[in-house]
């Protein structure tokens, strides 16, 4: 609870990040050791150490900027198939695709966000590589981060093929998909 940690949704556990409030600019490196928020439109929970130290406890909720530093080595482990190279360049190996939704007898599309990048300009020169299978993603600004996003048909298998193609071509290192049925 005091130490410099932080849970997440999506990033693996031991994931470090560098977490900088805006307003103040104060940064810190903190460690991903749990999993969460689970509500609003909250992308990470800091410990009360972590939240002290940036200023951001008496607020409760503040935007913060993050920028990941290193990602666990078993979660950036690729085996060769058969000795050989990939046929495919791996690009932004931590990117990971994830989608929170609930999912009701009328919904037709669910939203899906990649990554969270720093600048805009990376977001940009990543969603390049993903237009020739998401023609309709986009980058979009939250919380002084930048995101990719884009929807596709709210049908579990589509979902999970669409997203398997983009890990074989080495667009993401894996996704999660955290959906509610109503």
């Amino acid at each position: 609870m005091y130490g410099y940690t932080a849970a997440h949704k999506t990033y693996p556990l031991g994931t470090v990040l560098l977490i900088t409030n805006p307003k103040n600019g104060k940064s810190l490196k903190v460690k991903i050791n749990d999993r969460g928020p689970f509500w609003n439109d909250r992308e990470i929970d800091l410990s009360m150490g972590a939240a002290e130290f940036l200023g951001t406890k008496q607020a409760g909720v503040a935007k913060v900027k993050y920028k990941v530093i290193s990602v666990p080595s078993i979660a950036n482990s690729f085996v060769p198939i058969k000795g050989k190279a990939p046929l495919h360049p791996r690009y932004n190996l931590g990117y990971i695709a994830s989608s929170y939704s609930s999912i009701g007898k009328n919904t037709k599309n669910i939203s899906i966000e990649i990554g969270t990048f720093f600048k805009k300009r990376e977001a940009q020169k990543y969603l390049k590589k993903l237009k020739k299978y998401l023609p309709k993603a986009y980058v979009f600004e939250k919380d002084y981060n930048y995101k990719i996003k884009f929807s596709l048909v709210a049908d579990e298998n589509i979902v999970t093929k669409r997203l398997k193609r983009l890990k074989k071509q080495g667009l993401i290192s894996g996704y999660g998909l955290c959906w509610t049925y109503n």
